[in-house]
Order: C-alpha cells, then sequence, then structure tokens
C-alpha cells in the first residue's frame, strides 16, 4: 500500500573503525537480527580528552546523518567543548546521497520497514553503552529537532544517563495535531483541506487499529507511522527528571506551535520545574525569519547559555528547577 500525503517536514563489539573526511571516527556496531548501526564520534580537540558528550539527533527523512549540513554550522556549538555522537537509523549509511525528496526512490528498503522511535532508542542506548564504556564523559548533552526531538524527549524519560536533554520544533502532545496544522497551513481553509484532514483521520485510524501491513507514506513504513501516533509527548516529558528544555518556533508550519504552549502550560501546572520553554515567536521549522533568513546561530548562542545555567552544577541538579529562558 503506498499513499501520498503532502510532506511533512518535520550488539557487540564494535568490528571497524576508520576517520572520516570530517574528521569523525566511523564506528560500526551489531544488532541481534545481524544489520549494522553505523555511528559516528568527532571529538572537540585531540590534544585533551573531552568530558563532555553531544549527541545531536536528526529529525524525519531517509537522508544520512552526515549529510544534515546544519549539524556540522551550527548545532554542535551548542557545547563547542564536547564531542559530538552522530547515530544513523537503521538501514542508512554514509554512502546514501542527499535527497529533499521525502519519498526518495532510493530509500534503502530496510530503512522503510525498520526505522521507528523504539529502534532508534534502542540503537541509541547501545552507542552510548558502548561510547561511554570506552571514553570517559562526566556529562552528556541531547539535543534534537523535529522527529529528533520526540526521540530526545522519549530517551530523556527512559534514562538517568543524560545531565540535559534540548528538544526544539518537536511538535505538541499528539502527532495528529501536528500533521493536521501542517495540512492547515499548505491549505488557506477550502474544501480541499477538509478532505486532506478527513482523510488523514481515516488514515491514522486504520494504522492504529491494524496489524502491521505493507505501507509507504511519505518515506516511513507502517511500524514508524504506528508508533508516532501513539506518542503522548505529554506522558513522555512528565517522566523526565533531568533539566530539558524546549524550543520552539512561533511560526512554525510543521508542528503547531500553539499545541506545543498548551502542552508546556500544563506541565507547568503539573509541577514540573524541570522544564524550561523558549519560543522564537518569528522563526520557522528551521528557524528561519519571515524574510528567510537563517537566525540558528542566534539559537545556538541563546541555548548555549541555557546549558552553561544547567551544566556543572552540584549532583542534584537534575531535580532543580530549569527555568524559562527569554528570546525575540
Amino acid at each position: 500500500m503506498k499513499i501520498r500525503l503532502i510532506p511533512m517536514i518535520f550488539l557487540f563489539l564494535t568490528f571497524s573503525t576508520h576517520s572520516d573526511s570530517r574528521g569523525f571516527e566511523s564506528l560500526v556496531l551489531d544488532r541481534p537480527d545481524g544489520s549494522k548501526i553505523n555511528y559516528y564520534l568527532l571529538k572537540a580537540s585531540y590534544e585533551s580528552p573531552s568530558d563532555v558528550l553531544l549527541l545531536v539527533l536528526q529529525g524525519s527523512g531517509c537522508n544520512s546523518v552526515l549529510k544534515i549540513e546544519s549539524i556540522f554550522s551550527d548545532y554542535r556549538y551548542v557545547w563547542p567543548e564536547a564531542d559530538l555522537l552522530l547515530i544513523e537509523k537503521y538501514g542508512i549509511d554514509k554512502a546514501l546521497t542527499y535527497s529533499s525528496d521525502p519519498e526518495r526512490e532510493d530509500c534503502p528498503i530496510q530503512y522503510l520497514q525498520k526505522d521507528s522511535p523504539n529502534q532508534r532508542l534502542i540503537d541509541i542506548e547501545k552507542v552510548l553503552n558502548d561510547v561511554r564504556k570506552n571514553r570517559a564523559y562526566s556529562e552528556v548533552i541531547v539535543m534534537g529537532g523535529s522527529e529528533g526531538a520526540v526521540i530526545a524527549n522519549l530517551f530523556a524519560s527512559g534514562t538517568d544517563d543524560v545531565d540535559a536533554t534540548i528538544s526544539f520544533n518537536g511538535g505538541g502532545r499528539r502527532f495528529i495535531d501536528d500533521v493536521f496544522h501542517n495540512i492547515a497551513s499548505a491549505h488557506e481553509g477550502n474544501e480541499e483541506e477538509n478532505e486532506s484532514i478527513n482523510g488523514f483521520k481515516g488514515f491514522s485510524e486504520h494504522i492504529l487499529n491494524s496489524e502491521p501491513f505493507d505501507l509507504q507514506v511519505s518515506g516511513h513504513g507502517y511500524t514508524w507511522w504506528r508508533q508516532m501516533l501513539s506518542v503522548d509527548q505529554y506522558d513522555v516529558l512528565r517522566r523526565v527528571n533531568s533539566p530539558l528544555l524546549i524550543v520552539q518556533g512561533g511560526i512554525d508550519l510543521s508542528v503547531s506551535p500553539e499545541k506545543v504552549n498548551e502542552m508546556v502550560a500544563a506541565l507547568k501546572e503539573s509541577g514540573k520545574e524541570n522544564i524550561g520553554y523558549l519560543v522564537y515567536e518569528n522563526l520557522d521549522h528551521g528557524f528561519n525569519n519571515s524574510k528567510g533568513q537563517s537566525e540558528r546561530k542566534r539559537v545556538v548562542s541563546d541555548l548555549n547559555k541555557w546549558l552553561k545555567k544547567t551544566l556543572h552544577r552540584n549532583p542534584n541538579k537534575r531535580m532543580q528547577p530549569t527555568a524559562d529562558v527569554s528570546a525575540d
């Protein structure tokens, strides 16, 4: 079954390692099913070891994490002194060329069949265990945007080994609300919008009430859709006890800023003091302003300031309040 929707922007021993052209160590781990987890480590300095590890999680799409240029131009600098860790999704390696097409014809079938939030979480845990076994890091920062933000939140909710998490433009409580927002952003309240929303309602109900079947929609398979539609980010974030900063662009067309505001307000009301909130009213999903100019460097500078207030605190830092950060 293949359905076309509007694009949504949104373990055992290491057996090989070599340096990438960017200066990375390219490493590989075995999964129990015989497939490989490809991951990369870039040291902040080869003269003195870093005691901080920064894991950056890419968003949605069938691309190698090494082809996401914003990671290297901007996001890695949220903590410049950290070693940078990147993990490929199931079935992907750095040989895959970059494409902005959400339904690219050359996407590996293994990715379409196996990629999912749960699989990414399993891979992150395996890789972090391996990296920390071989290198001494006193603090770990996890950062993700769009789908990567959801993964970052999920990971932080299930571990005590993360010292700070930054999730940006990851949407509100329910993924379906963000899809509706995305659909509405592509229309002007016309009949086509209603048809698309009703069509997606039917699609989501079918996914949630069906056994697994062959599916490819917007570059994702059944398992990915089933899990994304099942995530309740409010419940996920309620389980996070370490410092976490939610960052949201106010003119985001891919996820609903309004639904994010509602979720954060509910978290505050519930007493979650370890979660901060940073809003850029005039920036979009990629932190571009209304003129299409990138303001990622300003955002990264603000995130660095938040981390300076959050890291290297006393041993009880995981339970300390995390203040909101002002922006704009």
